[in-house]
């Protein structure tokens, strides 16, 4: 209309007929063979909404959009609840493990921080999959746009798109917008599979560092000792394995084809959106896990003062007091813990005695320091109060970061806002556009 192609008559008609084909909720699989009955099978008015559109483009994009939106709001408040478990387990004192060993402790907070900044680095990857989706495609023609005079600037404004995706025949051509969804999802519940494991193990029964609420534990039909964490988090990883199926399935279908039209790419948009939905649901059994996890706080911390994880604190005081160099230091302490492993000795037991046997083992001059000094070294409260370095796990550092964490939560929440208004402004002026031509 806008273009002089339809008069006013024919283009209140044809949408007029559209308003009745949505109200009546028989909208089918839309297009002309859904319009043309309710506009008294007139084929030659119903035929008019193809000109300057195809099937496909940009229906999908819009479809995506809806799912994303949606998405992010899910996301946004999964964000707020993992910072809430961190600020409960600020001093939450456990294991560090590299190789399933010890290697130094940590906090359960400073574990949980790690996730969710993995989960932040996917927040925007589906930023950028969300700006790559919500592009305007309409009017290309398939190949090579349309001799009609659409104004496709126009169409980017009234349906709340971003920007323009210009080349015509790119815009049916290719699905890179969906793989990279797909594959920022994939990001995503891969670290919630992994974290999913650790719960698992954390709740072994020989280490019993962490359980989950009695209600939500797995039980057994066989067996009726059983009450344990596996359910909640073996659950969701095969339901993450069919999340990475999804990105295969999306590699796969279309690493052979042309680059073209063609119906691989036609059904990549119903992929990503089955995709998102099942991350959806994920994220929804993850969050009731996280609520529902109780950790064993005495038991963590009895584990990092039975072990030998804060070794390196001996380490840096024999180079920094007594001035050894870093590997004689280093060879010091591996002999203190080799002769505390084969004689059974935990490290509150080890004494400034055994220290000095076991430089003597490696040849180096004792450092004949008292036990009580090498126990404070060993003790592991000591070690996260003083390991407030950048990002590190003490509880000043963590507040520090929690802060920043939810500073970030709050800009995402501005952003979700503007993608919002972004849209709502395009339905605003559509709605405008169409009471000009109805003459409402």
């Amino acid at each position: 209309y806008k273009a002089k192609v339809l008069d006013r008559n024919t283009a209140a008609a044809v949408i007029y007929g559209l308003k009745k084909l949505l109200s009546s909720e028989q909208t089918g699989r839309g297009g002309e063979a859904s319009l043309i009955p309710v506009l008294d099978n007139n084929e030659d008015l119903g035929s008019l909404i193809n000109l300057g559109r195809t099937m496909q483009e940009p229906m999908s994009r819009l479809q995506m959009r809806d799912q994303m939106i949606d998405f992010f709001d899910f996301y946004i408040e999964f964000l707020s609840g993992i910072a809430d478990f961190i600020e409960a387990n600020i001093d939450t004192i456990m294991p560090g493990h590299t190789h399933f060993s010890q290697a130094n402790p940590i906090t359960l907070a400073n574990y949980y921080l790690s996730i969710y900044d993995n989960m932040y680095r996917g927040l925007e990857q589906l930023e950028l999959s969300y700006r790559l989706i919500n592009k305007n495609s309409g009017g290309c023609g398939a190949t090579s746009g349309t001799v009609w005079p659409v104004d496709r600037n126009l169409l980017t404004c009234l349906l709340g798109f971003d920007e323009l995706l210009e080349v015509t025949y790119d815009c049916e051509a290719s699905q890179d917008h969906t793989l990279h969804l797909v594959c920022s999802l994939a990001n995503i519940v891969n670290t919630l599979s992994k974290a999913t494991m650790d719960v698992e193990i954390w709740g072994l029964e020989e280490i019993d560092m962490m359980r989950i609420d009695r209600v939500w534990g797995g039980v057994s039909s066989m067996m009726p000792q059983k009450c344990h964490n596996g359910g909640f988090p073996e659950d969701l990883r095969n339901a993450i394995c069919d999340v990475l199926g999804i990105m295969n399935t999306c590699m796969f279908r279309t690493k052979a084809e042309p680059h073209g039209d063609v119906m691989s790419m036609f059904c990549m948009p119903n992929i990503g959106i089955q995709a998102l939905a099942d991350t959806k649901a994920i994220i929804r059994t993850f969050a009731v896990m996280l609520r529902n996890l109780q950790p064993q706080k005495e038991k963590m911390l009895e584990h990092v003062r039975l072990g030998y994880s804060c070794m390196t604190e001996v380490v840096v005081h024999l180079v920094r007091e007594l001035g050894y160099g870093g590997r004689r230091a280093h060879r010091i302490c591996a002999h203190l813990v080799r002769l505390a492993r084969d004689r059974n000795i935990k490290a509150p037991d080890l004494t400034g005695e055994m220290l000095d046997e076991a430089a003597r083992l490696c040849e180096e001059e004792p450092p004949r320091i008292d036990t009580a000094a090498l126990q404070k070294c060993l003790d592991p409260v000591e070690f996260i109060k003083n390991h407030n370095n950048l990002g590190g796990p003490a509880p000043s550092e963590t507040k520090r970061m929690l802060k920043q964490r939810k500073e970030m939560i709050r800009i995402a929440e501005e952003k979700q806002q503007e993608r919002r208004k972004r849209i709502k402004q395009g339905d605003e002026l559509l709605e405008k556009e169409i009471s000009a031509i109805c003459g409402k």
